[in-house]
């Protein structure tokens, strides 16, 4: 599992990491959380209960920093922006987890001068990654399977997330189980700290009943949680929270809907219009991109940044067995997945 870890960071897809927003977009202001500080935080909390567990801690580290590979620029929103153009061109529905694994699997180069063939990472770091899910409310999870998965089934819920995304993926073992806790635990006091620093919310307008169990502070709550579920799970067969710190967190996170991921700072624009403007940017890359790729247009980014990379110099192994099959919108979608809000910009900047 260490060498999985590598494998990750020294990914092109890790590195773009860096200029992925978390939850706050176009904010021009370096103490605001990015995608890569969340999943460091992430693997930082997750290796820390795994130790008090007695869990694997390599295994817990390449689920958390690979965990978020699959996302789109601009973070949920864009991700839900790739869902619904996904819907209208009849592929089915986009969800990060599984386009992590699409990249980690299929999209990532082991050997610079060979095409694309994945990291060859093991099944249970990419189930883990699969099942993350820090945004669901749950109070307690087991591994689904005393005996684990094959790939056969691994591969069977990868192809499924792409049909239908709400289906519930628990993972196959407990390291994974862990991450999928910490993922929680690391973004939900620090979406209000950063909210905080934007003067979208005061500290004061936090639940006092939220308060009163968890903490006021990004570091109470942190300890909070990690505490009750360490003595929650300690011993057990199953990992998670006490009742009364689980209502708390499912208040919190309630607040944190209402008051920070539906009110964003953005430049001084409804949230509405923000989104409405976002979805046009998104849909006029997609069909630049989708024009470029069916008129040969090798000059284009899409070839340039994107399928030069993962197809051999035939464009035999990616481009052109998906242009026989009609597939090309597959390659748009892969394509802007993979970029950063920085570079998602460019190109809209490049098309417009």
């Amino acid at each position: 599992f260490f060498r999985d870890v590598d494998r990750i960071v020294h990914s092109r897809a890790y590195a773009r990491y860096i200029d992925k927003s978390q939850v706050f977009f176009e904010i021009n202001n370096a103490n605001i959380t990015h995608r890569s500080l969340h999943v460091t935080i992430v693997s930082r909390i997750a290796r820390q209960i795994g130790r008090v567990l007695r869990l694997n801690t390599d295994l817990i580290e390449a689920i958390a920093l690979g965990h978020d590979i699959g996302h789109a620029p601009y973070g949920h929103l864009g991700e839900e922006i790739l869902n619904e153009i996904s819907k209208d061109y009849d592929m089915g529905t986009f969800i990060h987890n599984a386009q992590g694994i699409r990249w980690l699997s299929y999209l990532e180069k082991r050997f610079p001068e060979k095409p694309a063939q994945g990291l060859n990472l093991s099944l249970q770091v990419l189930d883990g990654i699969l099942c993350h899910d820090g945004e669901v409310n749950e109070q307690k999870l087991k591994p689904i399977k005393r005996n684990g998965k094959t790939l056969d089934e691994h591969i069977k819920e990868y192809d499924d997330c792409f049909k239908e995304n709400k289906i519930k993926r628990i993972p196959m073992t407990y390291e994974g189980i862990v991450a999928r806790f910490a993922d929680t635990i690391s973004y939900i006091g620090r979406d209000i700290e950063d909210a905080i620093l934007l003067k979208l919310v005061d500290r004061k307008q936090l639940p006092e009943s939220c308060v009163d169990v968890l903490g006021n502070t990004n570091a109470r709550i942190i300890n909070t949680l990690i505490t009750d579920l360490l003595k929650y799970s300690l011993d057990n067969d199953v990992i998670g929270y006490s009742d009364v710190i689980f209502q708390a967190l499912k208040e919190l996170k309630t607040f944190n809907y209402e008051n920070i991921y539906t009110r964003r700072d953005t430049k001084a624009v409804s949230y509405e219009t923000f989104v409405k403007r976002l979805k046009s940017n998104f849909e006029l890359i997609f069909t630049s991109c989708l024009n470029d790729l069916e008129g040969n247009n090798y000059e284009s980014p899409i070839f340039r940044d994107h399928i030069e990379y993962i197809d051999d110099i035939n464009y035999s192994t990616y481009f052109k067995p998906l242009k026989e099959s009609k597939q090309l919108t597959l390659i748009v979608r892969d394509y802007i997945a993979g970029m950063s809000d920085k570079y998602f910009r460019e190109i809209f900047e490049l098309f417009n």
